[in-house]
């Protein structure tokens, strides 16, 4: 019995499907705002980080996203609630499809610090540090949900809910949905 412990352990551990890449941040942990001030000096240097696509845009060349940096968790998930560094660029030699990577989605990117590139945003011309994908993973709407006893999980349970105003559409307004209970 006691050689089973180990068997399902490894069984368990591999139905991971994050990159260790992603998992793990590099060493040393450089952050936007260390490497947007002194991108020369981290030319070459491993980063991990993670954010909200704001476009993609393809050309022959290769693939660039444009991305607002959110601080990441334990678990390398962007958390969007953050206080953000500023923006970066993730460079591809293959081909990203916008459709998949949607304004709006939730990334993060491990990498080699390329270069600076100037872009321009809206009006504003902006000096961007431009990161070489290594490992680019995208976050499903099932990942990041933050909180999981919000109302559409299978585990949340209200004790408002059950008696007559059991059905979805015919719970009372006065309900704690966003974190009142009066």
């Amino acid at each position: 019995m006691r050689f089973l412990l180990p068997i399902v352990m490894l069984l368990l551990s591999a139905c991971s499907n994050l990159p260790v890449a992603i998992k793990e941040a590099p060493s040393p942990d450089w952050q936007l705002s260390q490497v947007a001030t002194q991108a020369e000096q981290h030319k070459g240097d491993s980063i991990r980080w993670g954010g909200q696509v704001v476009k993609v845009e393809n050309d022959d060349n290769g693939s660039t996203i444009h991305v607002v940096q959110f601080p990441l968790n334990s678990f390398g998930r962007p958390d969007s609630d953050g206080v953000s560094q500023g923006r970066f660029l993730i460079h591809s030699d293959s081909f990203i499809d916008p459709y998949i990577y949607k304004a709006g989605t939730l990334i993060t990117v491990a990498g080699i610090v390329k270069n600076k590139e100037t872009v321009t945003i809206d009006k504003k011309s902006m000096s961007l540090p431009v990161v070489t994908a290594t490992q680019l993973y995208r976050w499903s709407k099932n990942d990041y949900s933050r909180d999981p006893y919000w109302r559409g999980h299978p585990y949340y349970y209200d004790p408002f809910a059950y008696g007559p105003y059991y059905g979805p559409d015919l719970r009372p307004s006065w309900r704690y949905y966003d974190g009142y209970y009066w």
